[in-house]
């Protein structure tokens, strides 16, 4: 059951279509181009959340700086694997595209299924304040950028990625949660969860046990995604090439 409120209801599927829309039209003008023309868009969107962020970071330190944004929340992780996907080549861009992939997709699930947990009521006043612009303008971001990657085929699934998973989960661990307990600031729910049962469980598992289970989580979930893919992938690969051999043995009967 998803849970929206009335004003989502209303703005999010717009917002979507849209999306969509822009994600087809992009796809469409570059299918016949080379990789780094179809990379092109994918960089106008990672500057795009860069100068979101900065201004977010620039106008949090006049008010007076809150640690509570600082970019190492789940949401931040687009921050760094956008220029990796968008801007690199060879295995630096394949990485940064697998997880762009991956949380993108945790993301897209988690959002359409409990918005208000992600964006507040930032649907109700999108243009009230700098703050509720950003949060609605960052996050519908993230799916063009994932609609966008995906119908340009600038994503394909790959038995490396069962690598880069583990690497890009651990690498946000080692550095997210010291720096949450260093600072005291909830990133990605270390500290503890908003989730009853798995906060339930930290309490009575302790906190070592909850933070190994939050990485199994992140990366078992991570890997499930890669997994699937590549057998959706796989599957489409194979039947496409079965069509093709159906089509050149007939060619060659005919010519008998």
């Amino acid at each position: 059951m998803f849970i929206w409120t009335s004003s989502e209801a209303i703005v999010l599927p717009i917002a979507l279509i849209v999306a969509i829309l822009i994600a087809l039209v992009v796809s469409f003008l570059t299918r016949k181009k080379g990789e780094v023309v179809r990379r092109i868009p994918l960089m106008v969107l990672s500057i795009i959340v860069w100068l979101l962020e900065i201004v977010k970071q620039v106008l949090n330190i006049v008010s007076g700086y809150s640690l509570w944004a600082i970019p190492l929340h789940f949401c931040s992780l687009f921050l760094y694997f956008y220029p990796l996907a968008s801007f690199c080549r060879g295995r630096v861009g394949e990485f940064g595209r697998t997880m762009c992939f991956v949380t993108g997709s945790l993301f897209v699930i988690l959002f359409y299924f409990n918005p208000s947990s992600i964006i507040g009521s930032s649907c109700n006043n999108i243009f009230q304040d700098f703050s509720s612009f950003h949060t609605f303008t960052y996050h519908h971001i993230i799916i063009l950028f994932y609609l966008t990657m995906l119908f340009s085929k600038l994503y394909l699934p790959s038995k490396k990625d069962f690598i880069f998973v583990p690497i890009g989960i651990l690498g946000y661990a080692l550095i997210a949660i010291p720096l949450a307990y260093i600072l005291n600031v909830n990133f990605c729910n270390i500290l503890e969860s908003n989730i009853l049962f798995m906060e339930t469980l930290r309490v009575n598992a302790g906190q070592v046990a909850y933070t190994i289970l939050l990485i199994l989580v992140g990366v078992i979930g991570g890997e499930l995604i890669v997994l699937f893919s590549n057998l959706i992938y796989n599957k489409k690969k194979h039947d496409k090439e079965d069509i093709e051999f159906k089509k050149i043995m007939a060619i060659l009967k005919s010519e008998v």
